[in-house]
């Protein structure tokens, strides 16, 4: 129990990451957060705190879209980006998410055909599959590359270090 600390040391430096990007790429959003009071290991909390970030940036850069586009979208301008951690008995679930367009499975076979990073038929993946495409080393949907993404590196680095503490990545989109 010494060794187990609150997750809001790591969700509270989240804000600071939202409001920067907002103000750099002209968008508008929220972070909410929930079950900041839950403990987890110190040792976990380190290794997981920049893959958080991670998420978090991708959420901003490529999930909430401009506020002109949600409005049209019939969404508020503002978008709402979420993280949350919840004590699942034996198992901390960390779930990042926002309300922004979601997830093109087509597109992503798309992107990975052109980089020729498909082992298979594009269309013989699944859904899930295809999304977990975008965890591939290299593999990036930005057509520049921008200070926040675009470089082909981070969400393959992001699961690396997920796993490296025992955990696992998986993506889901609405």
């Amino acid at each position: 129990s010494i060794r187990m600390v609150p997750v809001a040391g790591t969700f509270q430096k989240m804000q600071r990451i939202v409001r920067d990007m907002c103000r750099a790429l002209g968008k508008e959003a929220d972070l909410v957060t929930m079950g900041e009071d839950t403990d987890i290991d110190k040792t976990i909390i380190d290794g997981i705190a920049d893959p958080i970030m991670h998420l978090v940036r991708n959420a901003m850069d490529h999930g909430i879209e401009m506020p002109e586009e949600r409005v049209q979208a019939g969404k508020p301008a503002k978008g709402t980006v979420t993280l949350s951690a919840q004590n699942t008995g034996g198992e901390i679930l960390i779930t990042v998410s926002d309300d922004g367009k979601g997830l093109d499975a087509e597109k992503l076979l798309q992107k990975a055909k052109d980089n020729g990073i498909l082992t298979k038929a594009p269309n013989e993946y699944t859904e899930k599959e295809a999304f977990m495409l975008l965890f591939a080393p290299g593999f990036s949907t930005k057509e520049e590359v921008t200070e926040f993404s675009g470089r082909g590196v981070g969400m393959d680095v992001v699961k690396k270090n997920i796993e490296k503490v025992g955990g696992i990545v998986t993506v889901e989109s609405r």
